[in-house]
Parts: C-alpha cells; sequence; structure tokens
C-alpha cells in the first residue's frame, strides 16, 4: 500500500472520511454543513491537510472558530470526538501506509484533543 503523496491522495483520504462521516447518524448533524457551504468547506480541508503534509501554503486561517461556532448549535462531545477520530484512523489505514500516512492520524489525534478540551472543557 503506498503512502499519502500529493493533492490527489489527500482528496481520496478526506471524501472517503466524510462520506462516512456524513452516513453516521451521530455525526452528520455535527459534521454535515448545510449544501450551500459544502463545497467551500471541503476545500478548505482539502487545502488544511495538504499544508500540514506538503507546506503548499494552500491553508490560511483558523478553524476554531469555525467549530465553535457549529459546537453551540451541535455540540461535539468527548464521544462524538472519539468516533470522528476512529473515522479518520480507519479511513486512512484502509487507503495509505507510510510516514505521511502515520503523521495525519497523529495530527488529527493532537487536533482533536485540542478541540475537545477548548469546546468542553
Amino acid at each position: 500500500m503506498k503512502d499519502i503523496e500529493n493533492r490527489e491522495d489527500v482528496v481520496k483520504l478526506v471524501d472517503t472520511f466524510y462520506d462516512n462521516v456524513l452516513a453516521d447518524e451521530q455525526l452528520a448533524p455535527v459534521f454535515g454543513p448545510s449544501a450551500h457551504h459544502w463545497e467551500q468547506h471541503i476545500v478548505r480541508v482539502y487545502n488544511f491537510w495538504e499544508n500540514w503534509l506538503f507546506q503548499t501554503g494552500s491553508y490560511t486561517g483558523g478553524m476554531m472558530w469555525v467549530h465553535m461556532e457549529r459546537h453551540a448549535t451541535h455540540p461535539l462531545t468527548t464521544e462524538l470526538f472519539e468516533r470522528w477520530l476512529a473515522y479518520w484512523i480507519t479511513c486512512t489505514d484502509a487507503l495509505f501506509a507510510g510516514k505521511n500516512a502515520e503523521f495525519v492520524k497523529s495530527k488529527a489525534l493532537e487536533i482533536g484533543q485540542i478541540l475537545n478540551a477548548k469546546l468542553n472543557g
């Protein structure tokens, strides 16, 4: 199995992840932004991960405020964070293996812990 090597691989991972998340009845209400924001959201997610992996400069801005805003109407509990992370890890493991795959899993854990701490105190 190959490692995450380029933007196309990032897109494949993110799309697979969201296919799973949006099919999950507990996570879909939290992570399913309205249809008119979806394209903007998904491109930002692609850019976020591409930038972390390959330092492309394709992602600018912060992510915390969006999650805090969403949390106000659809709370992202610690249990839901754990489900989110499990999907990310299983999708990554199903598609890729290598240094970059390990990096995105550890970075997702780190981000999840920070978000969870800020949102759920």
